[in-house]
């Protein structure tokens, strides 16, 4: 069983990659489910503030990475979805 880092660690790089997967495979779905991803993004980014002020015993390093990795993801679906309402 992991603990501590390790654990931690392996939970940035599975978010880090099903975020990439879900941002990677927003061009094959429809307007409505681009927007519902898009809007998922900015919920899951106000959760994880929440998260680390809420919890002081949260790893600050853990926070910061998953919001810039949110963050920057959101930049990139954006992009997708106003290409994707251009072609409409």
């Amino acid at each position: 069983m992991l603990h501590g880092i390790p654990l931690l660690v392996l939970i940035l790089i599975v978010s880090t990659i099903a975020v990439s997967a879900l941002i990677w495979s927003m061009r094959r779905l429809k307007l409505r489910a681009q927007f519902l991803v898009l809007l998922g993004l900015g919920l899951m980014i106000g959760f994880l503030f929440l998260i680390l002020v809420q919890l002081p015993d949260f790893p600050r390093w853990l926070g910061i990475s998953l919001i810039t990795i949110v963050f920057v993801a959101s930049q990139f679906g954006v992009r997708i979805f106003l290409r994707s309402l251009k072609n409409e």
